[in-house]
């Protein structure tokens, strides 16, 4: 069956950014349910094990380039917290974060917290966005961005553990099989409008979302066919 759900996520800078997943924890603002942490939940010092298994770049020591996006990645994560979504953010440590995919200047950070991962997008060296989700439902359903950039439109995000390569189709009906990094990560730009992608899932099955754009607030629905 094909589900879509783009979930709100928190947008910094001009570039629009979607989530598109199959779950409404993936990388979502809403409400995760009754399994999401405490408001309370104190900040990590250093990442869970369980999460650490889970997403190897944290388990790396931190780089120079790194270190010096992680400014951009904290504003994100303040900017979380600030709009009264810290039960979101699970005590998330944007210190702990760890560069999980790169495309030239644009690059993806995902950021350990108490059962909880965030996302946080960097696009020409600028934080675009970020969300937040249960770790565990990543491990097992995946998450994806869209991101408009100029000139095309760019897909990232991270796949179920297990599953090695995702399958994107643009609206002129061209598909493109990318294969994920170490960190279950990928990328990908095309320059033309994006229409839907699919992967395995872990526990069998298929997972499909669409990447189609929403239109303007008011506009009429395209005509069939």
């Amino acid at each position: 069956m094909k589900t879509r759900h783009i979930p709100r996520r928190l947008l910094l800078g001009p570039l629009a950014v979607l989530i598109v997943a199959s779950t409404t924890t993936a990388f979502s603002l809403a409400s995760t349910g009754s399994g999401s942490p405490e408001p309370t939940a104190p900040t990590v010092k250093q990442v869970p094990a369980k999460i650490a298994a889970e997403f190897p770049a944290l388990r790396k020591a931190i780089d120079q380039s790194e270190a010096q996006q992680i400014p951009a990645v904290e504003k994100v994560m303040d900017a979380l917290a600030s709009r009264d979504e810290s039960s979101e953010i699970g005590g998330a440590n944007s210190e702990l974060a760890r560069r999980v995919s790169q495309d030239g200047e644009n690059a993806e950070y995902v950021v350990p917290g108490n059962e909880v991962v965030c996302m946080v997008s960097i696009s020409v060296g600028h934080a675009t966005g970020g969300g937040c989700a249960q770790a565990s439902s990543v491990e097992q359903t995946g998450t994806t961005s869209l991101t408009v950039v100029p000139g095309g439109y760019e897909v990232s995000g991270i796949l179920p553990t297990g599953t090695t390569t995702v399958s994107i189709a643009n609206t002129i009906k061209q598909t493109t099989v990318v294969t994920a990094n170490a960190n279950h990560a990928f990328e990908f730009y095309s320059a033309a409008p994006l229409e839907k992608l699919s992967y395995a899932l872990p526990g069998g099955g298929e997972h499909e979302g669409s990447l189609e754009l929403p239109g303007p607030p008011g506009a009429p629905p395209a005509p069939a066919g």
